[in-house]
């Protein structure tokens, strides 16, 4: 007796081989064993991806490079092309272009630092972070161009202040020659031992040791670096299974940036599996800093504090500044002398005078602004007033001014005593106890006054810069540097450049948080929602607080111990996703009611085959349409994930093209999102977006090719040029809504076998569902180990054209329905499709549906009959 079966949704996506037996699981009749090139729709339904369109190969096609998005609205967004020292500016309508040419603007960001940038945009400014560069911003200025420029940042932020009395520093002004000292360029790391590879080392791009055997021999590297080297002054030690390379002292700074390279390899001649680079850094050479007779400022230190390093990094000197005050007597147009304040002041004078009076203040001694004016009357008492300045962290100047003042003043000019933070920024390095500054905010000291309370800053290259950038409430936020990796920086309330405190410290002043947690696990990534959530690389945290933040109120919290990768998460609704350490896990993370606190799933724990001996690399998030997650991974393929959390759906599918995919970002665009991906192909490397799906039902204009070109004239024509992208390459063509196979791009076009209006031409691909063996529970029990046989399927297509259905064996096309004109394309259809199979009888019966015609497919259900 027949059985009949319906699989009427495939909301489970493509499942792993560990699955196939779980026919106990409810979802079990949603779970798909291949979904290539298909897209779960939340409905229940499956589509064949729509094609990409070409729109630029990127400037190098041997180098890296990666894509981020720049939105400002829905009319107005921009991809941005960021690779090796430059960024190229793309659109929806074509790349930009200044004089004929690609607009391009300079990046300090290399190919192997691409990967570590994360970013975060405000308004018509994008912020760009990485480890081992000065926070950067891009701007879209007022003539439709964009300006990259380090970010400037006032005032801070500085490391936890010195606690060692016996530490202190000053400020000194010298005017003799100053000769600075050599300083090595230094190395120093573990290397990973991977037992089952072989190991290549170079040496500023020169291979020095190579050797037959597996493994990774610390001391060996050693013995073969020193003997290749040695003659020039650097040297290598095995300090205990730490490589470590020094240059030599005078020349150091020659060798900054100088690299070793170690390449992994799987065989002796296979390519490398990982790369590996370490650079020298800290290098300075001896020379003269200033010659005699300028005159310059020098931090110094009664201990050794200084490396080249720290060039371009702050240093805050706190000074106590005994209540100053100056007495005398002033007439007519009389100046008094000068006091410094904090704030607060107070003046009386005395004597038989009568006039007007200023009190000015200062911040450089040679412009003045007035404070407040006085008038006294012949035969009034003297003044007694006292004020205090608007609150400023900066140290200013007092004195009083006669205004054609009748008669003799005494006066008494006063401030309270006060604490005056100093801020230098160091601009070149003289020797372990000595830089050259450059002074910021002015010390409250005199020269060469010694200070115990100072703070280093925390950003510069010895120190490093910001792994991660965010906004929260209305404040920048910086995270996690080399020396501070679980520490946060935030801006004052509304002013993202500045991370300065007052003298008295208020509400809306920069902050800075630092985990506490067990282990010292560098924040890899931070997400915004209601709190903060900060992702370190074993843990993951919130923090919060009641209203608005300040440093009085600052709610921090452990929510788990897994751990994060450096990918940065995303946003989706009201839940994050993150990438788990080690790169091939998918979280979900959103705070749970019922257990008042944060948890969350393992994403990718149905398709566990998708990510095998694979780490993610980039997400993307598609919210429109069908609520898209794009992942491409470390080996160039790419995953798409429908995730509707609210209804407990995420189903995975893969998606194959002719090339690797090595980049992927979303933008804004009216009525959908637009995905745009960095390909390989062959020899180059392409900038395509991906088109909307049936934008219009009219079959001449559906779009199911990669890195496509499109042509439409009023006139027919026969050729279509502007494939250069594809040169010597089959590809496929959808003329007037008929596909054309076998043309071959020559001197970048092709020539049709007749005239059309309309073609589409780019890469074909195939679209593949297959299901799982359908589950029937009978009266003895399961029919999972029965041979049967698979002897019909009704499919259910929604605006489809083409494709082949089979149940194991041959497949059967589906025939289109005729157009209702003669010679028009035939047009996309909504119906049931029914095919008798011959198959012959087995345990694991399924149906597979293909399409490889440029042409939409959306397949609904499938209902089966089985004997």
């Amino acid at each position: 007796m027949p059985v009949h079966a319906i699989a009427s949704n495939f909301s489970g996506g493509e499942v792993s081989p560990h699955l196939y037996p779980r026919v106990d699981v409810p979802a079990y009749g949603s779970w798909l064993k291949t979904a290539c090139n298909f897209l779960v729709h939340p409905q229940g339904g499956a589509s064949n991806r729509p094609g990409t369109a070409f729109v630029r190969t990127a400037k190098y096609a041997d180098k890296a490079c990666r894509l981020l998005p720049f939105v400002l609205s829905e009319e107005e967004a921009y991809v941005l092309e960021l690779g090796h020292h430059y960024v190229r500016v793309h659109a929806p309508g074509g790349t930009l272009l200044q004089d004929g040419a690609v607009y391009e603007i300079t990046s300090p960001y290399g190919e192997k630092d691409l990967s570590a940038v994360q970013y975060v945009q405000y308004g018509q400014t994008l912020y760009l972070v990485h480890p081992g560069y000065p926070p950067q911003t891009l701007r879209r200025t007022e003539d439709g161009y964009f300006a990259l420029a380090a970010a400037v940042m006032k005032d801070g932020p500085f490391r936890v202040a010195n606690t060692q009395a016996e530490r202190k520093m000053h400020l000194l002004e010298k005017s003799d020659t100053v000769v600075s000292q050599g300083v090595k360029a230094t190395l120093s790391f573990l290397p990973v031992h991977y037992p089952n590879y072989f190991v290549q080392v170079f040496w500023r791009g020169e291979p020095f040791y190579d050797p037959d055997t597996y493994g990774f021999n610390v001391s060996e590297v050693v013995q073969y670096f020193n003997a290749a080297y040695g003659s020039t002054g650097c040297k290598a030690y095995d300090q205990g299974g730490v490589l470590r390379i020094e240059s030599p002292q005078d020349t150091g700074g020659d060798y900054n940036g100088a690299e070793l390279t170690i390449y992994y390899r799987a065989g002796l001649v296979s390519a490398p599996k990982l790369v590996v680079t370490q650079a020298l850094s800290g290098g300075c050479n001896a020379g003269t800093v200033i010659s005699s007779g300028q005159s310059k400022w020098y931090l110094e230190a009664d201990f050794d504090a200084f490396e080249p390093g720290q060039v371009g990094a702050l240093f805050a000197l706190n000074h106590r500044v005994q209540s100053p005050y100056e007495t005398g007597t002033l007439g007519y147009e009389g100046i008094s002398k000068v006091i410094k304040t904090g704030g607060d002041w107070r003046l009386r004078t005395t004597g038989s005078w009568y006039g007007q009076i200023v009190l000015e203040s200062s911040l450089d001694q040679v412009t003045w602004e007035k404070v407040k004016h006085f008038t006294k009357a012949q035969g009034e008492d003297n003044l007694n007033a006292l004020g205090s300045l608007e609150l400023s962290a900066s140290l200013r100047y007092l004195r009083v001014r006669c205004l054609q003042i009748t008669g003799e003043m005494g006066y008494v000019l006063q401030a309270d005593a006060f604490h005056q933070e100093g801020i230098v920024r160091l601009e070149g390095y003289v020797g372990p106890r000595q830089m050259g500054v450059s002074i910021q905010r002015r010390i409250g000291g005199e020269s060469g006054e010694w200070t115990a309370d100072w703070a280093e800053g925390s950003f510069c290259p010895s120190n490093g810069y910001p792994a991660c950038v965010f906004f929260y409430q209305d404040r920048l936020g910086f995270a996690g540097s080399k020396k501070e990796p679980q520490t946060l920086w935030f801006s004052k309330t509304g002013e993202y450049a500045d991370f300065g405190h007052l003298r008295e410290v208020a509400d809306s002043d920069a902050l800075s948080v630092s985990l506490s947690g067990k282990k010292l696990n560098a924040i890899r990534s931070v997400a915004v929602g209601s709190k903060l959530l900060i992702f370190t690389a074993g843990s993951e945290w919130s923090l919060g607080c009641s209203g608005a933040l300040t440093p009085y109120n600052i709610e921090v919290a452990q929510e788990g111990e897994r751990g994060a990768s450096a990918v940065a998460p995303l946003v989706v609704g009201s839940r994050t996703l993150y990438v788990q350490s080690r790169g091939g896990v998918l979280r979900d993370f959103f705070y749970e009611y019922t257990c008042n606190g944060y948890t969350g799933r393992d994403l990718t724990l149905r398709a566990k085959h998708l990510f095998f001996n694979k780490e993610i690399k980039e997400l993307s998030y598609q919210q429109e349409p069908d609520n898209l997650i794009w992942c491409v991974l470390s080996d160039g393929s790419l995953l798409c994930l429908t995730y509707v959390a609210e209804e407990d759906l995420f189903a995975w599918t893969r998606h194959e093209s002719q090339g690797t995919f090595l980049s992927v970002c979303s933008i804004a665009s009216r009525g959908y999102d637009e995905t745009w991906f960095l390909v390989r192909r062959g020899e180059k490397t392409c900038v395509e977006r991906l088109l909307p799906r049936l934008s219009t039902k009219e079959p001449q204009d559906q779009v199911f090719l990669d890195c496509s070109v499109s042509k439409k004239m009023t006139q027919p024509f026969t050729a279509v040029s502007g494939l250069e992208h594809l040169e010597g390459q089959e590809v496929c063509v959808l003329a007037d809504g008929t596909p054309l196979k076998g043309l071959t791009v020559q001197q970048g076009s092709i020539t049709l076998p007749h005239a059309v209006h309309t073609a589409h031409v780019g890469l074909a691909y195939t679209a593949r569902l297959q299901t799982l063996p359908v589950e029937y529970q009978g009266a003895d029990g399961t029919w999972q180990d029965r041979p049967r046989r698979l002897a019909e399927v009704t499919v259910k297509l929604l605006d489809s054209r083409g494709g082949k259905v089979g149940a194991g064996g041959k497949m059967d096309e589906i025939l289109h329905l005729p157009a209702p004109q003669y010679g028009a394309p035939a047009p996309l259809q909504t119906r049931d499709v029914r095919k008798v199979f011959s198959s012959s009888h087995s345990c694991f019966p399924s149906i597979t549906f293909e399409q490889s015609e440029p042409l939409p497919v959306t397949v609904l259900a499938f209902v089966l009959r089985m004997c």
